[in-house]
Order: C-alpha cells, then sequence, then structure tokens
C-alpha cells in the first residue's frame, strides 16, 4: 500500500508504465519478489531500497508487480492455491474482510480483485489497470459501509459459473399501493406504500415458486416491503426445503424504520437463516415532474407539481464481502445519480449490484434511464446488474405487450468482447405477481424462452473473478 502511493499517477497517463510493464529487468525483479514472498511470506525490504536506488519508480514499479502477483494467490475468485507462508493473510481476509491490518499504519484497504471495468481497453490506462489488486484510499470509504457476514458469506456460491436470479413483480397493479400526497412548508411530497393485505398470499406463492424454481438469489422489486411484511417474509426463513437452492433473498424495499420520514429500505436476508446480509436506504428520491402522474395515470393525483419523495435519505453503499463477490444494493434512482457512489464502489471493485424498481416496464428497443444506467455499471465498474421491476406503473399505461418487461440482468461479457458497448443483456418477463420473470429472447414472444435447456428459463449473473 505505501509503495503503491508512492508511484506517481503521472508514469500511467502516457505509454511509461507500459514499458516498464513489457521490460525484462522489471519482470525478473517481479519474479524474483513473487518467489520471495510465496516462500517466505515477507517481503525483503532491503530488495526494494536497492530496487528504488537502482532503477528509480521503475524499482517501485517491479515490486509493486512482484507483491501483485504474490498476493494473488490469496485471491480466493482468482482460482489460485493459497501458499502456506500466506495463509495468516487469507485469514486476515476472512476475519477482517480485507488484506491489509486494519490496525496498521496505513489508512484506507487492500481488497482482492473480482472484477475489472467492462469498457473496451487496448491498453491499461490507469494505475489500477495493472494490479490485480485494489487499493482503496480513506475518501473512498466514507461514504461505504464494508462488511462481510459470517456462514463465510455464502460459501454455496463457491466454484459456480453461473447464478439464476428469481424475480417476481408481487404488485400487480395500483391497488397493490398506497399513494399518499401532502404539503410540507410548501413542498408537495408524495408516499408510496404497499397494501399488506393483498400481499402477504403472494409472498407464500412466490417462496414456493423460489424453492422450485431452481433460483439461487431472489430479487424483489421497490415499495413491495413494510414493516408487517418483513415479519411475514420471516415465517418462511426458519425452514429450509429439501431440494430447493434458495440462498439469499433480496425483500424489496419500503417503508422501514422509526423516523419521520421513514428511509425507503432494501432487505438483503439468507434465506436459511433469515440473518439479514444487509440493507440499504434510499439515497435519491425520486422526483415527480410535470406530466408524470398523467403519464403513469396514477389514482391520485397531486395539485401542484412538482412533488418529491416523503423520505430520509441514506447517504452511505453497503458492500459485502462474499463468495460470489463483492455485493451491494442501489434502489431505482440511486443508480441514474451516480455521482455519490460511482468511484467509490469502482475503488471497492463491487462485482454485483441489485437494483430494486417502481418505474414503468423495461423497454428492449428503446434504451431508457434505466438501461442505460445499468450497461454504464457494467462499462465503468464491472459490475453485474439485476433491475428489478414490478408489474404496477405499467399495467395502467398504453403500452405494446411485446416491449414490457420487468427484470434486466447485464454483464460483462466473458471472454471479452472486442467491441465497444458489448454486453450480455438477458430480459425477463412476468404474467402477474407471484410468477418468476422468464428470460424472452429477441423473436421468442409468447412466453418461449428460446434458450438452452441448460441455461434454463430464469436469467442468471455470473460470479466474481478476474478474467
Amino acid at each position: 500500500m505505501v509503495l503503491y502511493d508512492l508511484l506517481p499517477d503521472g508514469h500511467f497517463r502516457g505509454l511509461k508504465a507500459n514499458e516498464w510493464h513489457g521490460d525484462v529487468s522489471v519482470r525478473q525483479l517481479a519474479d524474483a519478489m513473487c518467489d520471495e514472498v510465496q516462500s517466505s511470506g515477507k517481503a525483503d525490504t532491503a530488495r526494494v531500497d536497492e530496487a528504488f536506488v537502482r532503477y528509480g519508480d521503475q524499482g517501485i514499479f517491479a515490486a509493486l508487480t512482484g507483491l501483485d502477483q504474490a498476493l494473488g494467490g490469496v485471491n480466493p475468485f482468482g482460482g489460485a492455491r493459497c501458499p502456506s507462508a500466506l495463509t495468516r493473510i487469507a485469514r486476515r481476509y476472512n476475519e477482517k474482510n480485507q488484506l491489509n491490518d486494519p490496525e496498521g499504519p496505513t489508512t484506507g484497504k487492500l481488497l482482492p480483485r473480482c472484477t475489472r471495468p467492462g469498457k473496451l481497453l487496448a491498453q491499461a490506462t490507469g494505475k489500477p489497470d495493472f494490479f490485480n489488486l485494489h487499493r482503496v484510499t480513506e475518501d473512498n470509504c466514507r461514504n461505504v459501509r464494508h462488511i462481510g457476514f459470517k456462514q463465510r458469506n455464502g460459501a454455496h456460491f463457491s466454484g459456480k459459473k453461473a447464478i439464476p436470479i428469481g424475480s417476481a413483480p408481487l404488485l400487480e397493479t395500483y391497488d397493490d399501493l398506497q399513494f399518499d400526497f401532502h404539503a410540507v412548508d410548501g413542498i408537495t411530497f408524495y408516499k408510496v406504500s404497499p397494501r399488506d393485505e393483498r400481499l402477504c398470499d403472494r409472498i407464500d406463492h412466490v417462496v414456493k415458486n423460489l424453492d422450485d424454481s431452481g433460483a439461487e438469489i431472489g430479487v424483489m422489486p421497490e415499495s413491495a416491503l413494510s414493516p408487517a411484511l418483513l415479519d411475514h417474509w420471516a415465517t418462511h426463513f426458519d425452514k429450509d426445503p429439501e431440494g430447493s437452492r434458495l440462498r439469499w433473498v433480496l425483500l424489496g424495499t419500503g417503508p422501514l424504520g422509526e423516523g419521520e420520514p421513514p428511509p425507503n429500505r432494501a432487505v438483503l436476508v439468507d434465506r436459511s437463516t433469515g440473518e439479514t446480509i444487509l440493507t440499504h436506504d434510499k439515497m435519491h428520491g425520486f422526483t415527480m415532474g410535470k406530466g408524470q402522474a398523467d403519464r403513469w395515470q396514477l389514482p391520485v393525483r397531486t395539485e401542484h407539481e412538482t412533488a418529491a419523495e416523503y423520505l430520509e435519505r441514506g447517504d452511505v453503499v453497503t458492500v459485502a464481502e462474499t463468495a460470489i463477490g463483492r455485493v451491494a444494493v442501489l434502489i431505482c434512482e440511486d443508480i441514474k445519480q451516480s455521482t455519490d457512489w460511482e468511484a467509490p464502489l469502482r475503488a471497492f471493485g463491487v462485482s454485483h449490484l441489485f437494483v430494486p424498481l417502481l418505474s414503468s416496464p423495461i423497454s428492449r428497443k428503446i434504451p431508457r434511464w434505466d438501461r442505460l444506467a445499468a450497461e454504464r455499471c457494467v462499462e465503468v465498474i464491472g459490475a453485474w446488474v439485476v433491475l428489478a421491476n414490478s408489474l404496477a406503473v405499467g399495467a395502467r399505461m398504453d403500452l405494446p405487450a411485446d416491449n414490457c418487461y420487468n427484470v434486466l440482468v447485464v454483464g460483462p461479457r466473458l471472454p471479452r468482447s472486442l467491441d465497444n458497448g458489448d454486453c450480455v443483456a438477458q430480459f425477463a418477463r412476468s404474467e402477474n405477481g407471484t410468477e418468476l420473470a422468464r428470460v424472452v429472447e429477441p423473436g421468442q414472444e409468447g412466453g418461449a424462452t428460446g434458450r438452452d435447456p441448460e441455461e434454463g428459463p430464469l436469467p442468471a449473473i455470473g460470479t466474481g473473478g478476474t478474467a
């Protein structure tokens, strides 16, 4: 971490670092450093000093490259076997969720890489691109709550190439929602809450569908959760039905908490234990603009446009170290308003984003804000993104049925494409509130998926890795 911070960024803006990377003397120094660290578990600082005296910044680069190679052995996403001399560092990562000692003299974190930005690059263009470790600065930690969760973070996912996603809309029409408009100090606010009595039975059916489908992660939409519904979900978590592969469920979002206004909170839980893996409070409320209520055909309209979402805004994104990668949740407008979180999540190397929505249907023919925002996350961060919408808004809109989807999964294409903007995109649709969204391929409308039977009808995400 010290060497990384010492090496000036200017070397990486042109071709200097690329020249170093291909230099024979750099490779020899790096290989010697790697061998030494993997055999002894320590770096010889005298060797680093000698390299710096002899080669200057090029020597630091060589030492960094060797350390980076050596620590690849403790990267659980890389598939390498951990050398016995480095087991203490692997143990530290399992216990502390970082490779560096949190009580040590350096600030920030050192993390194993589990993804790379999906954008097309003919050459490495910045310091992070040259290494398989993430040097996360203290500044990038300020708005991130970085956690692990015990059970060792979903170890049941280890070794899997694709993880099926089960997403049910739950909300079919506006009858399933309560809309409240009111004014505070001259500002019009709106609040959306689920009608608990209409969703309890649907949740029971959804859990059964998830258990029967082979889905391993469930993702529910925005505004489908309340304190009472959270309790109802919990009644299913003291069981682990035989044959079920379901491991995590994002229960959707809703007004949870004691404050007034309450946060719009998402809750991700472990299916087997009911343990909360992480929560996320929506950071950016959606503002209804002029004509929005008419376009969405809301059952209740405000007298004065515009209207702000009535919520206590969150100020952090929770990032969890898991066996599938580095996981985070955003809610609807959050993914569009990326200024606050994009740089930190790229610095952390977040590999998976789950995003509940309450919006008009996702379109395949027209790249709208939701799809564009998800594709940007693939390009800039390298994350798999799951967008999970309900049916409620689209039910009242006069839209062609063959271009309405409630789930979109996008992710980096592997092996890497040689074309700009190329990513995996899976559009999926449910016919009612309890049916899990099935992938619909182009030209396969009417419910057919057109997929290889081995892929299954559900959309799927890849696991984290450095490829």
